[in-house]
C-alpha cells in the first residue's frame, strides 16, 4: 500500500480519519485497511468514475447551450407574434397551452439592481471592513459541502 500526503479539505474529514471511518460505516462501506477488495474502488472503477463525471459535466455544458438556443428561439417566436397565432391560451388565459398537461408560460425578468456612487462607495467600505475583520480574525466563517472538481485537458 502506497502512503499519500493529503491535506484535509476543509468541512469533510480526512481520509482513514475516526470520522471518515464512521462516514464510510453509514454507507455500508468496509474502510481500504478492512483488507477486502471492493470492485467499486479499483484503479480502474476510479478512473471510469471519473472520465464519467467529465462526460456528465460536457454533457451539462451542452445542454445549458442547448437550452440558451431554444430560449432565444421562443423568445424571437414570442416577439413575433407566432406563439399567440398558433397556439391556444392556457388555462385561466394564462401562457399557452402545447398539450393537455403542459402551459408555457412567460414570465417577466427579475429586477437587476444599479446604485448610486454614494452606495457603491459604501459598499467598498463594507467590503474593506470585512476584509479587516477576516485578517484580524474577528469574522467568523463555516465551509460547505466538500465538492469534486474535474477539468479536461482539452481547450
Amino acid at each position: 500500500m502506497t502512503a499519500t500526503l493529503t491535506t484535509p479539505v476543509l468541512g469533510e474529514p480526512s481520509p482513514g480519519s475516526a470520522e471518515a471511518l464512521v462516514l464510510l460505516a453509514a454507507a455500508g462501506v468496509l474502510p481500504a485497511e478492512a483488507g477486502v477488495e471492493d470492485p467499486r474502488f479499483s484503479a480502474e472503477s476510479i478512473t471510469t468514475c471519473v472520465s464519467r463525471l467529465l462526460e456528465v459535466k460536457h454533457q451539462q455544458e451542452l445542454l445549458a447551450h442547448e437550452q440558451k438556443e431554444l430560449n432565444e428561439q421562443l423568445r424571437l417566436a414570442h416577439l413575433r407574434g407566432d406563439l399567440r397565432s398558433h397556439l391556444p391560451a392556457g388555462k385561466d388565459g394564462q401562457g399557452y397551452q402545447i398539450t393537455p398537461d403542459l402551459v408555457l408560460n412567460r414570465r417577466a425578468g427579475r429586477k437587476q439592481w444599479s446604485y448610486s456612487i454614494d452606495c457603491k462607495e459604501i459598499e467598498c467600505q463594507l467590503k474593506a471592513r470585512q476584509s479587516y475583520e477576516q485578517q484580524i480574525g474577528i469574522a467568523s466563517y463555516s465551509v460547505g459541502a466538500a465538492f469534486w472538481d474535474i477539468r479536461s485537458g482539452r481547450g
